[in-house]
Parts: C-alpha cells; structure tokens; sequence
C-alpha cells in the first residue's frame, strides 16, 4: 500500500506542488517516525481527495515575460501566461446548464474553476471559434496574395550585388515569396529567373533570408548560395542585422525622439495577427488546446521595444502626419504596426492595424490601458484617423524599408555592409 502512494505522489510530481508537499510529508512519516503512519496515511488521503488527484486539477503554472523599461519608456507590468485544463462538471449539472448562452457558461466556468472573473471588454473564445476565424482571415489573405504586382527583369532595381549575395530595393504591392500558391508573382523569382546560373540553389525560395510585407517597399538581401544563405540566416537569427524603416503616421507626433516597450502576443480575437499582451488577455488562452489551436497562440508575450525619430511634420492631402525613422529592436512580428497603433499614431494606410483595419485598433488596449501602458496625451483623435483612413483607403501603406546592415555573409574582407534607400511616399 505504501509503495502504491508513493508511486502515485511521486508520478503527480512532475507538475503539481501540491503532491511533492505530500510526497515528502509521507516519505518523512515513513522514514523517521513510523508509529505515526497511521497519520500519515489518514493525511495523506484526506489531502489527495481535496486536491482531486485522480481528476484534473487546476494547477497553472505561471510564467512572467520581464518587459525592459528606460526612463523615457512608460512602466509596463509584467505579462503573465496561465494555462490549466478545466475540469467538467458531471452529466446533470451539464444538462441543467443547457439553457444558458454559451459564452455565459463559458465564463461562468472559468470563474468557478480558476476563480478569475472576465472583463467586459474580454470575451474568451473556444478552440474552434479560434480556428474558424484564422481561417477565414487566411483565405482573404490568399485572395490578396493573387493580386501581388508581377515584376519584370528590366524593373528590379538591384542596389549591391557580388557573388554570394544581392541587394535589392524591393517596390511595394509584390510579394517577397509566392506563399503556398506558387502561381503568385513574387520578387523572388523574378530575381531567380533574372540571375540564371548566377544562382546555385535548387528554387527562388531557398535564396530568401527574410523578408518585406506585400504593401512594405524597401531593401532585401538574398542569397546566391548555401553557404551565404547559412552565415546571413544565422545573422538574422542572433539579431546582427540591423534595419531601420521610414514611415508616415497619423497626426504630428509630438516629441522628436522616443522609445517604448510593448509586449506582443498573438491575437486570438483576429489570427494570425498580434496585440499587445496584457493580463486579462492572457487569462482567455487558459482553456485552450495548443493540439487544437496550434502552441504559437499560447507561446508567452513577447517583450518588445521599438524606438522612433521624428525626421519631419508635414501633411497628407491636407492633414497632418509625421514623417518618422523606427527601429525594431527585438524583430517581433508586425511589430511597429502594432506598437504605433498604440502610441497612437498607426501607419498611414495601414489596412490591419489602422482605424479601418481587420486587426485591433489602438494595439488592442482600452482607453485605461491606454493610460497606463502607453500613456501620449498628443495621440492622434479618432476623427483625423478615419479621415486619413478614408484619402488612403486605396493606396499601400506607407512603411518604407530604408536601411539595412550587416556583415558580409562569407567575405570577412568586406566587413560590415550598409545600405540605403529613398521611400517612394
């Protein structure tokens, strides 16, 4: 009987604290004072029954993601990503409950089991709501990807080139690579097919190390051969590349020069994209099966710090925008889209994180949170965002890739390589 409680204590272990308390309160029970193990036993399966071991106990373990801050940047509380499988109520509490609005349990549950109640601007959704939404998102971007410009030879405006790399001024509507539908026009293969047996690796793909947004213009390096495409992925990778990127956005920006530090967590509202990560965000990816929704949604936020230079104020078919040098420190994903929206000012013509965009407004935070995390009396009003919004409704968004540097992939003569470009807006 013994060796049964210590086999199950020790197996539940591994992810509940709970049960190593008991473990080592048996294992002291048994070892030093065997007379009083008829105490020992007695605790020990009253306690098992109160933390239902032979079910699903609620034991998240948590995880905070350390935002760094400066004094010019706002204070950011630390994000913290929970998870724990909820366990179900039997058959007839279930039926009884049939009656009620799904969200409604839903919340209701999550309450009772996690003793966390839900904002009104939080609703959590299911696996499945989750997936339903990406997906249509998914094929509106497909859809998008078939209108990518096709590129000429004679068009591709070829910055730098040697023979293990390329630089190239990538112009906005053009997808970097084809995506799944291979049909889509791409600069990728229009500079393949441009450079012929200049190329040794077996596709256009193979030579892309990273790459612009369709709407983004702006520098590219690409690989001519395995060993440049091995020595330039592991620069990107440690974060050797230096980039920095001109953009138009809403409204005169008030300060010449600022720096701030944003967690970044993908959005379970609008997948595939991101918003800013706060607490009661992450509190709705608890129930959730990264088997059923994929672990990128329930990776922890990312910390994430962008820096912006004011290079002029000026005006946008007669309102006011600013002209602003940024630099993404960490590289996260749209991540000075979302950062701009917040502060905000969001990029001019931005078609997912701007006023009419198909992801969240404002980096998804409340007009609170707004104050606390990313606190600019001098935002940009919701008035002059849809006007804006409204004169750029058909055109690219104006975010310009104007600088790139690094060191030369397999030339160590070559040193550190910079590059620049003038934006086309």
């Amino acid at each position: 009987l013994n060796g049964l409680i210590f086999i199950l204590l020790l197996h539940k272990c591994k992810n509940n604290y709970f049960s190593l308390s008991l473990f080592l309160l048996h294992s002291y029970c048994y070892i030093s004072i065997f007379h009083t193990m008829r105490f020992s036993l007695a605790s020990t399966f009253f306690l098992l029954s109160i933390n239902n071991i032979d079910g699903f106990s609620i034991s998240p373990s948590s995880s905070s993601a350390a935002v760094p801050r400066t004094a010019s940047t706002p204070q950011i509380s630390s994000t913290t990503l929970l998870y724990a499988t909820v366990h179900v109520e039997d058959a007839a509490a279930a039926a009884a409950e049939e009656e009620k609005d799904d969200v409604q349990i839903r919340l209701e549950k999550w309450h009772e089991t996690c003793g966390y109640e839900f904002p009104d601007h939080v609703t959590p959704l299911t696996g499945e709501e989750i997936n339903t939404r990406r997906d249509a998102q998914l094929q509106k971007m497909r859809m998008k990807d078939k209108t990518s410009t096709f590129l000429e030879k004679e068009e591709l405006k070829i910055v730098y080139e040697d023979k293990d790399i390329i630089v190239v001024d990538k112009p906005s509507g053009i997808l970097t690579v084809a995506g799944k539908d291979k049909f889509n026009p791409s600069l990728a293969q229009t500079v393949y097919e441009a450079l012929g047996d200049k190329v040794d690796l077996p596709s256009a793909d193979h030579m892309v190390v990273h790459r612009l947004g369709m709407d983004t213009s702006g520098l590219i390096v690409m690989a001519k051969n395995k060993d440049a495409v091995r020595a330039l992925n592991g620069s990107f990778r440690e974060r050797k590349v230096e980039r920095k990127y001109e953009a138009l956005v809403v409204g005169h920006v008030a300060k010449d020069e600022g720096l701030f530090s944003l967690p970044i967590m993908r959005d379970y509202e609008h997948p595939p994209y991101v918003r800013i990560s706060t607490d009661d965000h992450q509190w709705a990816l608890v129930d959730l099966n990264p088997e059923v929704v994929g672990k990128k949604l329930l990776e922890l936020p990312k910390p994430s710090i962008t820096k912006y230079e004011v290079i002029s104020r000026e005006e946008y078919r007669g309102q006011p925008v600013t002209r602003v040098k940024l630099t993404s420190i960490s590289g996260r994903y749209h991540q000075l889209n979302v950062h701009m929206s917040a502060f905000g000012h969001p990029i001019v013509g931005d078609p997912v994180y701007g006023v009419n965009g198909v992801g969240v407004t404002n980096g998804g935070l409340t007009s609170e949170e707004l104050e606390s995390l990313a606190p600019n009396p001098e935002r940009a009003s919701d008035e002059l965002q849809w006007a804006i919004a409204k004169e750029s409704s058909n055109e690219p968004a104006c975010s310009h890739a104007k600088f790139l540097k690094f060191r030369h992939p397999t030339n160590k003569e070559m040193g550190t390589m910079e590059f620049t470009t003038d934006s086309p807006f």
